[in-house]
């Protein structure tokens, strides 16, 4: 999921980048808003032992220290959260479910002798409904701006 961040917000607006819309597939359909306070009190909630969710949280853009290095060798996930530099541009948020999804190995048409992994849907349960906290926005209803869309947002309270 993007992220947008109190500070990307100037006049109840913030822009998305067109790459963005582009990349997350939604240039001809909605845009999912959710407030992210609710959201992430419902990951937490789900995040347990025997929850659906491992982790959640934003992604942290830079190159891990030593510490971070070596629990990653060691086997704690690090590497679920952090992703390089060049890839900020995302401002990612990120769910990592708690349930192993199936992988296949397909052939790569444009690399032979390559293959390409393959995981299959996964479905988040969290016994709650997002509509509360969340809605839907037209791609088309939003105003163009320079290399990118803008997004009104409703005042808060």
């Amino acid at each position: 999921m993007y992220t947008v961040r109190k500070n990307d917000i100037v006049d109840n607006t913030v822009k998305i980048p067109m790459r963005m819309i582009q990349e997350f597939g939604c240039a001809d359909g909605l845009i999912g808003i959710v407030q992210y306070d609710s959201l992430t009190r419902l990951a937490d909630r789900h995040t347990t032992d025997n929850g659906n969710i491992y982790a959640h949280g934003p992604i942290s853009y830079g190159v891990p220290g030593p510490k971070p290095i070596r629990e990653i060798f060691e086997g704690i996930p690090h590497n679920l959260v952090i992703k390089t530099p060049k890839y900020a541009y995302q401002k990612e948020y990120r769910i990592i479910g708690s349930r192993p999804v199936e992988c296949r190995l397909l052939p790569d048409e444009n690399h032979p002798g390559c293959k390409i992994e393959k995981y299959d849907h996964a479905e988040l349960d969290l016994s709650s409904s997002l509509a509360d906290f969340s809605r839907k926005v037209s791609v088309a209803s939003l105003e163009e701006a320079r290399d990118g869309l803008v997004l009104d947002l409703p005042h808060q309270a």
